[in-house]
Protein backbone atom coordinates (compact mmCIF):
# COMPACT_ATOMS: atom_id res chain seq x y z
CA UNK A 1 0.00 0.00 0.00
CA UNK A 2 1.50 3.09 -1.11
CA UNK A 3 -0.32 5.48 1.23
CA UNK A 4 -1.99 4.68 4.85
CA UNK A 5 -4.38 7.10 6.57
CA UNK A 6 -4.32 6.70 10.46
CA UNK A 7 -4.44 8.55 13.40
CA UNK A 8 -1.73 11.85 13.71
CA UNK A 9 -1.61 12.42 17.14
CA UNK A 10 -3.78 16.36 18.18
CA UNK A 11 -4.10 16.89 13.88
CA UNK A 12 -7.08 14.54 13.70
CA UNK A 13 -5.99 11.56 10.80
CA UNK A 14 -2.89 12.05 8.55
CA UNK A 15 -1.23 10.18 5.14
CA UNK A 16 1.72 8.23 5.99
CA UNK A 17 4.17 6.75 3.50
CA UNK A 18 3.11 2.97 2.86
CA UNK A 19 6.44 2.80 1.04
CA UNK A 20 9.79 4.55 0.63
CA UNK A 21 9.61 7.81 -1.68
CA UNK A 22 12.49 9.25 -3.50
CA UNK A 23 13.26 12.54 -4.01
CA UNK A 24 10.94 14.22 -6.79
CA UNK A 25 8.72 10.81 -7.13
CA UNK A 26 5.40 11.73 -7.84
CA UNK A 27 2.76 10.54 -4.78
CA UNK A 28 -0.31 11.03 -5.60
CA UNK A 29 -2.53 13.02 -8.29
CA UNK A 30 -6.07 14.76 -7.75
CA UNK A 31 -8.22 15.17 -10.21
CA UNK A 32 -11.77 16.81 -8.83
CA UNK A 33 -13.45 17.15 -11.78
CA UNK A 34 -14.61 13.33 -10.93
CA UNK A 35 -16.38 14.62 -7.99
CA UNK A 36 -19.78 15.67 -8.29
CA UNK A 37 -20.15 19.85 -7.66
CA UNK A 38 -22.06 21.80 -5.50
CA UNK A 39 -22.73 25.58 -5.62
CA UNK A 40 -22.35 27.59 -2.19
CA UNK A 41 -26.47 27.16 -1.57
CA UNK A 42 -26.86 23.72 -2.41
CA UNK A 43 -23.49 23.12 -0.31
CA UNK A 44 -25.29 25.11 2.48
CA UNK A 45 -28.03 22.46 2.33
CA UNK A 46 -25.67 19.48 2.09
CA UNK A 47 -25.90 16.94 5.45
CA UNK A 48 -22.06 16.59 5.43
CA UNK A 49 -21.39 20.36 5.34
CA UNK A 50 -19.27 20.49 8.22
CA UNK A 51 -16.94 17.80 6.56
CA UNK A 52 -13.13 19.34 6.59
CA UNK A 53 -13.10 17.72 2.80
CA UNK A 54 -14.89 20.54 0.88
CA UNK A 55 -12.50 22.06 -2.13
CA UNK A 56 -13.05 24.75 -3.89
CA UNK A 57 -12.87 23.71 -7.58
CA UNK A 58 -13.94 27.59 -9.23
CA UNK A 59 -16.68 29.43 -10.51
CA UNK A 60 -18.33 29.33 -7.32
CA UNK A 61 -18.53 25.34 -7.53
CA UNK A 62 -17.09 23.01 -4.47
CA UNK A 63 -16.72 19.30 -3.98
CA UNK A 64 -16.75 16.69 -0.95
CA UNK A 65 -14.14 14.73 -1.31
CA UNK A 66 -12.48 12.01 0.71
CA UNK A 67 -9.57 11.13 -1.41
CA UNK A 68 -6.32 10.52 0.78
CA UNK A 69 -4.88 13.94 -0.33
CA UNK A 70 -7.94 15.17 1.75
CA UNK A 71 -6.12 14.14 5.04
CA UNK A 72 -2.29 15.51 4.58
CA UNK A 73 -1.81 18.19 7.18
CA UNK A 74 0.00 21.07 6.73
CA UNK A 75 3.56 21.59 7.90
CA UNK A 76 5.94 24.83 7.63
CA UNK A 77 8.66 22.40 6.83
CA UNK A 78 7.01 19.92 4.79
CA UNK A 79 8.04 16.78 2.84
CA UNK A 80 5.60 17.23 -0.35
CA UNK A 81 4.55 19.76 -2.84
CA UNK A 82 1.33 20.53 -4.85
CA UNK A 83 2.26 21.26 -8.55
CA UNK A 84 -0.97 22.31 -9.85
CA UNK A 85 -2.11 21.60 -13.70
CA UNK A 86 -5.26 23.65 -12.87
CA UNK A 87 -7.03 24.57 -9.85
CA UNK A 88 -8.95 21.10 -10.19
CA UNK A 89 -5.90 19.14 -10.94
CA UNK A 90 -2.53 18.30 -9.35
CA UNK A 91 0.19 16.21 -8.34
CA UNK A 92 1.89 15.49 -4.99
CA UNK A 93 5.46 14.93 -5.35
CA UNK A 94 8.14 14.33 -2.55
CA UNK A 95 11.07 16.94 -1.85
CA UNK A 96 13.09 14.82 -0.07
CA UNK A 97 13.48 11.35 0.29
CA UNK A 98 10.81 10.16 2.47
CA UNK A 99 10.77 7.09 4.53
CA UNK A 100 7.78 4.30 4.76
CA UNK A 101 6.14 5.59 8.22
CA UNK A 102 6.42 9.30 7.50
CA UNK A 103 4.15 11.54 7.97
CA UNK A 104 3.29 13.52 4.64
CA UNK A 105 2.85 17.05 4.83
CA UNK A 106 2.76 20.11 2.79
CA UNK A 107 2.23 24.18 2.97
CA UNK A 108 -1.36 24.55 2.93
CA UNK A 109 -0.67 28.71 2.37
CA UNK A 110 1.04 28.02 -1.03
CA UNK A 111 -1.73 25.95 -2.04
CA UNK A 112 -4.81 28.04 -0.87
CA UNK A 113 -5.71 28.87 -4.61
CA UNK A 114 -9.33 29.73 -4.13
CA UNK A 115 -8.28 32.47 -1.53
CA UNK A 116 -5.66 34.73 -3.71
CA UNK A 117 -5.61 37.96 -2.37
CA UNK A 118 -8.94 37.69 -0.21
CA UNK A 119 -8.01 37.42 3.18
CA UNK A 120 -10.80 34.26 3.88
CA UNK A 121 -8.98 32.84 6.43
CA UNK A 122 -6.05 32.81 8.67
CA UNK A 123 -4.98 29.38 10.20
CA UNK A 124 -3.17 28.62 13.53
CA UNK A 125 -0.68 26.80 12.70
CA UNK A 126 0.66 24.49 15.48
CA UNK A 127 3.30 22.07 13.64
CA UNK A 128 5.63 22.12 15.44
CA UNK A 129 8.18 22.90 13.33
CA UNK A 130 11.70 24.59 14.30
CA UNK A 131 10.48 26.99 11.43
CA UNK A 132 6.80 27.32 12.44
CA UNK A 133 5.48 30.87 10.98
CA UNK A 134 2.50 30.45 13.64
CA UNK A 135 -0.32 32.27 11.26
CA UNK A 136 -0.88 30.92 7.77
CA UNK A 137 -2.90 33.25 5.73
CA UNK A 138 -4.80 31.81 2.84
CA UNK A 139 -3.13 34.09 0.44
CA UNK A 140 0.16 32.85 -1.59
CA UNK A 141 1.08 36.60 -1.63
CA UNK A 142 0.92 37.11 1.82
CA UNK A 143 3.53 33.94 2.56
CA UNK A 144 7.38 35.41 3.61
CA UNK A 145 8.89 35.85 -0.11
CA UNK A 146 11.14 32.87 0.29
CA UNK A 147 8.22 30.71 0.76
CA UNK A 148 6.63 32.49 -2.29
CA UNK A 149 9.91 32.14 -4.44
CA UNK A 150 10.18 28.96 -3.29
CA UNK A 151 7.00 27.74 -4.97
CA UNK A 152 5.81 29.97 -7.59
CA UNK A 153 6.80 27.52 -10.25
CA UNK A 154 3.92 24.98 -8.82
CA UNK A 155 1.40 27.50 -9.68
CA UNK A 156 -0.81 26.66 -12.54
CA UNK A 157 -0.46 28.99 -15.59
CA UNK A 158 -4.01 30.50 -14.76
CA UNK A 159 -3.07 32.00 -11.55
CA UNK A 160 0.54 32.94 -12.90
CA UNK A 161 -1.47 35.12 -15.88
CA UNK A 162 -3.35 36.39 -13.40
CA UNK A 163 -0.84 37.99 -11.15
CA UNK A 164 1.88 38.51 -13.61
CA UNK A 165 2.93 41.26 -11.98
CA UNK A 166 3.17 39.57 -8.35
CA UNK A 167 4.71 37.02 -9.83
CA UNK A 168 7.05 38.56 -12.30
CA UNK A 169 8.67 40.05 -8.76
CA UNK A 170 9.76 36.85 -7.58
CA UNK A 171 11.80 35.83 -10.75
Amino acid sequence: MKLIIKKAGKKGRGVFAGRNFKKWEKIIHVDLTKFKSYSKKELEKHPQRKSEHWDYIGRGRYVLTFHPYSYINHSCEPNIFVKHKTITISDFFAMRDIKKGKELTYDYGVNALDSFNKNKWIMKCKCGSKNCRKKIPADFFKQPITIQRKYYKCLPSSIKRKYRGEIKRLR
